[in-house]
């Protein structure tokens, strides 16, 4: 198990579930966040159980060699048996007088087992140890191009562009009523209490890549800010969460 990479992720948990305490109650945003967290978590933990996996693969062909060859014992065991009372059974009905010539036995349907060739236990080799099974969690949904090139953000070097990276200490506060309102029916939705969800759970993280993989994994993707007609609206939205982290 990797340690540090589950000490992040549940700290990341935390925090995010600190905030849904807050606000009462998770929007799907905050949930689809969430279970992002507990795919890397699952992944972190289980990533030393391949070779487990193997051994316990390996027991399981020695197990069933095992009972192949008990199997076939048995069958042969039955077959002999058989053909030893046919036999006797034969030679009592002969008249005392007479010779009586035994009819050819009727051979039985071959089985697919009689012509396995056992073999013995100490000789079963162990399997050659193959590359680390991986368990791959379910895939979230791939991001476009476009909406990827969308979250590249490129700082000026002109005064411009410097005094519009000044810091920002709470999202939640920075914009103005029109500019809300802007922002809410263009890039949420209409919906303007998941804008102000996101910008209190944007608030507690530490970086601005892990605000771009929040953005990316749900509202961007939901409401299609990569849309010609979005794209404007939406790099501003995230020049304006970048300054949060500067």
């Amino acid at each position: 198990m990797d340690l540090n990479k589950t000490k992040s992720i549940l700290k990341k948990i935390n925090r995010l579930n600190d905030l849904i305490s807050e606000l009462g109650e998770a929007n799907d945003t905050e949930k689809d966040l969430i279970k992002a967290y507990v795919v890397d978590l699952y992944g972190a933990v289980i990533s030393e159980e391949s070779e487990d996996l193997e051994e316990q693969e390996m027991l399981k062909k020695i197990k069933k060699q095992k009972k192949l060859e008990k199997k076939l014992k048995k069958r042969k065991l039955k077959s002999i048996a058989l053909n030893n009372d046919t036999e006797e059974e034969i030679e009592s009905s002969k008249p005392s007088s007479k010779k009586v010539k035994a009819e050819p036995l009727k051979s039985r349907p071959a089985l697919e087992e009689d012509n396995l060739e056992p073999t013995a236990y100490n000789e079963v080799k162990a399997p050659l140890k193959s590359a680390p099974v991986k368990v791959v969690a379910k895939a979230q949904p791939a991001v476009s191009s476009a909406l990827s090139e969308l979250f590249e953000i490129n700082t000026g070097e002109d005064l411009s562009d410097k005094l519009s990276q000044t810091p920002i200490t709470d999202l939640t506060k920075v914009m103005g009523i029109n500019e809300k309102i802007l922002t809410v029916n263009e890039l949420f939705g209409g919906d303007s209490k998941e804008m102000n969800n996101i910008l209190v759970a944007l608030n507690g993280l530490n970086s601005y890549d892990e605000a771009k993989s929040v953005l990316m994994r749900s509202v961007a993707t939901k409401y299609d800010w990569a849309d010609s007609n979005k794209v404007n609206k939406a790099r501003n939205f995230i020049k304006l969460i970048q300054r949060r982290y500067n």
